[in-house]
């Protein structure tokens, strides 16, 4: 049985092409979009991800919001905020993305988003320094605008067991 130290190793190469696929397939046990929205994510895995937020790669940060995009989580929401301050615009924009993409998650259904996650990504869309983060960010809010309605919360894909 993998340890977290396995998985926090798998969750590292993520910044390595050549490595990325197979662990991807490790972590989660998928690799296509399709795929992601059926699987079962072990807690284990959910906390590699969620440290892989702050590994010093940026590649690595990527990688953990693109899966963490898919899975949709709402748990995960917490840990994705403090990324719309990273360093690195396009992990800016995914972080964005990833909180307001509801074509991404399984079922089109998109995580419950409170005032608070709103007023950042309004804040993003108008002083991010990255014209894509501004971009991404309008984008976000007026999908949301548009649906005007509560978003009924996703069932998420991690096993509680």
């Amino acid at each position: 049985m993998p340890t977290n130290a396995d998985y926090n190793e798998l969750v590292s190469q993520l910044a390595f092409k050549q490595q990325r696929n197979d662990a991807i397939y490790r972590l989660i046990g998928a690799i296509n979009a399709r795929d992601l929205a059926r699987v079962t994510v072990r807690p284990e895995v959910k906390g590699s991800l969620i440290q892989g937020l702050t590994h010093e790669n940026a590649k690595v940060r990527w990688w953990c919001l693109q899966l963490m995009d898919h899975l949709a989580d709402e748990s995960f929401i917490p840990y994705i905020l403090p990324l719309l301050d990273d360093p690195v615009g396009k992990v800016r924009k995914h972080a964005i993305h990833a909180l307001t993409c509801d074509i991404c998650k399984p079922d089109k259904c998109g995580l419950a988003l409170n005032e608070e996650v709103r007023r950042r990504i309004e804040a993003a869309a108008q002083m991010d320094p990255d014209h894509r983060v501004r971009q991404e960010a309008r984008r976000g809010l007026s999908a949301w605008a548009q649906a005007q309605t509560i978003v009924q919360p996703c069932r998420p894909n991690i096993d509680l067991q």
